[in-house]
This record gives structure tokens, C-alpha cells and sequence, in this order.
């Protein structure tokens, strides 16, 4: 399979941009998601990582959210937070999942 950056052709010795630019906004959620994502991983196999929760709760601190958007998506990273303090993996790692949704419906 060819991808479409690999067959564009080089005009004047430019690149044609195809993909449209993200907001700062959009920006932020992308990171965000994926940084939740690789906790979810990592929670997963039984890694707690303290550090990687806080840099996501200040993430979402970061983002100009309403109060209703806000307030589930602060209680399930707190949830897993102290799951993870728990050892209760699962748990952590559900908590995580059920964040990465209210995430995505943003």
C-alpha cells in the first residue's frame, strides 16, 4: 500500500499540505488523549505512574472546559489515581478508559 505523503510530487520544491491544520484546542485534546491512552497501557500491565497522572491532571486543568465536562472527567483520574495507590489495576485501568471516552465526546 502506497501512503499519500509517499506518492506526492514536489512542485517548485514544495510539498503540497493536504492535512488540515489543528487548533490549539484540538492540539491539547490530541496530546491529552494520548497520553491517557499510554497510562491506560501502562496501568494495565501493573505500572503505577505517578508522574504521568499528574501531567495529565494539569492537562485537563489546561483545557477551558465547562464545569459538567470538567468535573467527570477530574473524578475518574482521581479514581485512578487512588486505585493505582490500591494496587487495583483493573480498576485504575477502567477508570482510565471511562476518561479516554468523555475525552473523545469532547
Amino acid at each position: 500500500m502506497v501512503s499519500p505523503t509517499s506518492s506526492m510530487v514536489i512542485c517548485n520544491g514544495r510539498v503540497p499540505n493536504s492535512a488540515p491544520a489543528l487548533s490549539r484546542q484540538e492540539q491539547r485534546l490530541r496530546v491529552l488523549e494520548l497520553y491517557v491512552q499510554l497510562l491506560i497501557a501502562r496501568t494495565s500491565m501493573g505500572i503505577y505512574w505517578p508522574e504521568g497522572l499528574k501531567d495529565v491532571a494539569n492537562l485537563v486543568a489546561a483545557l477551558p472546559l465547562r464545569t459538567g465536562d470538567f468535573t467527570p472527567l477530574t473524578r475518574h483520574l482521581q479514581n485512578a489515581v487512588v486505585y493505582c495507590q490500591q494496587k487495583e489495576f483493573g480498576a485504575a485501568t477502567f477508570e482510565l478508559r471511562a476518561l479516554r471516552s468523555h475525552l473523545q465526546r469532547l
